[in-house]
Formats: C-alpha cells, structure tokens, sequence
C-alpha cells in the first residue's frame, strides 16, 4: 500500500479544519507531500525520517527543544503510518503534546483506512467494469445466436412448406399414373376385342390380329411401367412424409429455441441496465 497525495491533502485539510492544529503527510522517503499551511511542500523532515529509518514509531520535538532550537522546530509530535505492519509515511502535527499525540494517532489511523477504502474502491470499480464487460460480450454472443435461431426456424419453416409442396407433386403425379393405368387397361381391352374380331375374320384378319396383339402387349408393358413408376412414387412419398415430419419437428424446436433465446437477450439486457447502474455506483464511490 502507498500513500495518496489526494489522501495526505484531506487528512491535513480536515484535522487542521477542526482543531487548528497544522499539520503535515511525509511519504516514504522523509518528503513533506501535503501540508496545511502550504509552506513546506517538498521539504525533507528531520523527525520523519528519524521514524522511516529507525526501529522508532514516533518522534516528539517538546516545547523546551523547541525553544532551544532558534525557531528551526515547533513543538509537536510525529507518527509512523503503518499499513500491514509496514511504514508507509508518518503524520506530523504542531501544537502542545498533551494535546496533539491522541490526535496524531486517530489520524494516523485514520489515514490507513481511507487508503484502504480507496483500493477497495478501486477494486469494487474494477469489478463493476469487469462484470459489465463480461454481460456486454454475453448480450452480443445471445443476440448472434438469436439472430442465427431466427434464421435457422425461418430456413425450417421453408423446407417444411417446400417438402409439402414435393408431396403434393406426388399425389398428383400418382393421378397421372391412375389415368395412364386405365388408359392402359382400356388398350389392353381393345387389344382383346379386336383379337377376336379378326380370329372372326378368318383369313383376311389375320394382319389385324398382329396388329391386336402388339397393342394388347404395349397396353402391358405401359400398365407394367405404370406399376413400377407408382411403386417408385410411393416409396419417394414416403421418405417425403418422413422427411416432412422430421423437419417439422426440428422446426418447432428450433421455433422454440428462438423463443427461448429471446427471453435470455430480454434478462440479459435487464442485467446490462444493472451492470451500468452499478459501474455508475462504483464510480462515485
């Protein structure tokens, strides 16, 4: 721990206000860094680096040394700052003895917990701003991820209409197949009749017949393709409706994560008003 220039000010400042007793903050090296009366600033002092030093505490000029001394020295009364046991500076305050060396000691005391409140606040300002750091990048990570659900259940919702649509182009490929099947079907019947008219015919229905047959026999294959053609749609109808089904499912879940994502951005923008207020908190500290 060091000592603070804007702490030595207010310590000097506030005891020479309220007892009229001047008084001086040396830092490490001896030097005066903050003085009531504004006359010693930068001047090194005899009695604190007696205390820096030495094995001493404290360091008394009584009125006798005082008058012995020319005027060089005012009577009073000098103190070791000790934070965790270590001298960081001392406090010096004029005046009769009796008087000024309770008053030395509270502030000396007092000088340590406002140093101490001063990096407690600096640590308490740090973590604010860490904490509302930290919310910040988690409401741009959320609303990235937002934006990516949104985009996902909008790309499901178009798969979904998309395979709805393939399936409907099934079915009505399956009614084409039912037209060509009965067309078939009513070839294959004409193929038939006109067989046994030209077996009727004798002779001279004999070129017709050749004819006949090689209908009834297209009439077959095209009844077979039809077949095969239908049984290929169904089965492709049916990884469709399977297909259908699962992105659907994934739609509604990936609907739900939107849903879910935009709550969390909502509590999540409610922190960040907390994270602000409390690096606003932390600032006037």
């Amino acid at each position: 721990m060091e000592l603070q220039l804007d702490v030595a000010r207010q310590i000097t400042e506030f005891i020479y206000r309220e007892t009229g007793h001047h008084t001086i903050v040396c830092d490490r090296t001896g030097t005066i860094i903050a003085d009531s009366a504004q006359t010693r600033m930068g001047v090194a002092h005899q009695g604190a680096r007696t205390i820096l030093n030495s094995p001493v505490d404290e360091y008394s000029v009584t009125a006798e040394e005082a008058a012995a001394s020319g005027g060089t020295m005012k009577e009073g009364f000098n103190l070791a700052i000790k934070a965790n046991g270590e001298k960081i500076g001392t406090f010096g305050i004029a005046g009769k003895l009796e008087i000024v060396q309770p008053i030395a000691r509270i502030a000396s005391a007092l000088v340590v917990k406002m140093l101490r409140d001063e990096e407690m606040k600096a640590q308490i300002q740090a973590q604010a701003e860490a904490v509302a750091e930290a919310i910040q990048q988690a409401a741009h990570a959320i609303h990235e991820f937002t934006a990516s659900s949104q985009e996902l259940a909008a790309t499901g919702e178009t798969l979904v209409r998309e395979s709805q649509e393939a399936a409907q182009q099934v079915k009505s490929t399956t009614q084409i197949l039912t037209f060509i099947q009965n067309v078939a079907d009513q070839t294959k019947l004409l193929g038939l009749n006109a067989a046994i008219e030209a077996a009727r015919a004798g002779q001279v229905g004999r070129g017709f017949a050749v004819v006949a047959q090689e209908v009834r026999k297209l009439a077959e294959e095209s009844s077979r393709s039809a077949r095969e053609i239908e049984k290929t749609l169904n089965q492709f109808k049916s990884s469709i409706e399977r297909v259908t089904a699962g992105i659907e499912k994934n739609s509604a879940i990936t609907q739900e994560q939107a849903r879910t994502m935009e709550k969390i951005a909502e509590m999540v923008e409610k922190l960040q008003q907390i994270g602000s207020h409390l690096h606003e908190v932390a600032s006037k500290l």
